[in-house]
């Protein structure tokens, strides 16, 4: 069944020497997490890393690129270490550390965690990269709390913990936004014509009686204020940086009209395999006392 969820960005910062299998258990535990707990929560993680989100670009730092990239928009992170700590960016101890201070100067909430599971002993440059590591690790210490994880069991526990405590934040951050005074202009803020991008699944039989099935994506435009919104309209904000990319909605010229308060209009959403993975959706609309209003969103295709 579907509903309304707030997406939450995670990004997963590490080393190259945590094991596979511990990233692919991370990965695992969001989506149950996501099945679980999304719909009471009104929240779904989306786990990003630059391994798979990271776009080939020229002009700045290695690291500096990634953090405008992928790491300013994250809302939260987990970070993850094991013996290495990692190659300095030439503004932190390495890419990773950068990472974590990025994201603890802006108030992001951080899980640092540990893999302890028994290995054997280090020698030579391994040791003194380990060295490294705990010399980083205990400057933290007095800033953060640090946890460790013996195996995946644990790593996954930490995990659900991590999310459940994020979420429980996130929602009270929501509830006491709503009880604190509107804006000058008695805007809340919650409220707005919020766009986002749905997926339908359809079974269609082809000419040959074969049976498939096709995906339908939409965009949709959700007006949640108490009164209509009108002379709506909208537009895309950096298809330009992707010129190579196709993304298009399928609908009249000019403006969209007015949304009854509590309802939606929904487009047809063209996408190709070249497509970003997210855009940001401006929505231009007119509140009940006559004021301009603004909504930006960004859509997760």
């Amino acid at each position: 069944m579907a509903y309304k969820a707030l997406v939450l960005n995670l990004l997963i910062s590490a080393p190259g020497d945590i094991p596979l299998e511990s990233l692919a258990a991370i990965r695992k535990t969001i989506n149950q997490w996501n099945h679980s707990y999304g719909q009471q929560f009104s929240l779904n993680v989306l786990p990003i890393s630059w391994t798979e989100h990271a776009v080939a670009e020229f002009g700045d730092r290695p690291q500096a690129l990634l953090n405008k990239q992928i790491v300013d928009d994250a809302d939260l992170a987990i970070a993850l270490f094991r013996d290495r700590l990692g190659t300095p960016t030439g503004e932190a101890e390495s890419g990773t550390a950068e990472e974590i201070k990025v994201l603890a100067e802006a108030g992001k909430q951080i899980a640092i965690l540990v893999d302890s599971s028994p290995r054997n002993p280090l020698t030579g440059p391994s040791l003194k990269e380990r060295q490294r590591l705990e010399d980083y690790l205990n400057k933290l210490y007095d800033q953060a709390l640090i946890l460790k994880y013996a195996d995946n069991s644990g790593l996954i526990g930490h995990i659900n913990n991590f999310l459940s405590r994020a979420a429980s934040q996130f929602q009270q951050n929501a509830e006491q936004a709503k009880k604190e005074t509107p804006h000058e202009n008695n805007f809340d803020t919650y409220e707005g014509v919020w766009p986002s991008a749905e997926v339908r699944e359809l079974v269609v039989t082809d000419s040959k009686g074969k049976i498939t099935t096709k995906r339908k994506w939409e965009l949709v435009l959700n007006n949640t204020s108490h009164g209509p919104a009108k002379n709506v309209d909208f537009v895309f904000k950096g298809l330009g940086l992707f010129p190579n990319t196709f993304l298009k909605v399928l609908r009249k010229k000019g403006p969209i009209g007015t949304i009854p308060p509590g309802r939606e209009v929904r487009f047809p959403l063209a996408l190709a395999w070249e497509s970003p993975s997210t855009v940001e959706c401006i929505v231009t609309w007119t509140d009940v006392k006559g004021n301009q209003r603004t909504t930006q969103s960004t859509i997760h295709t």
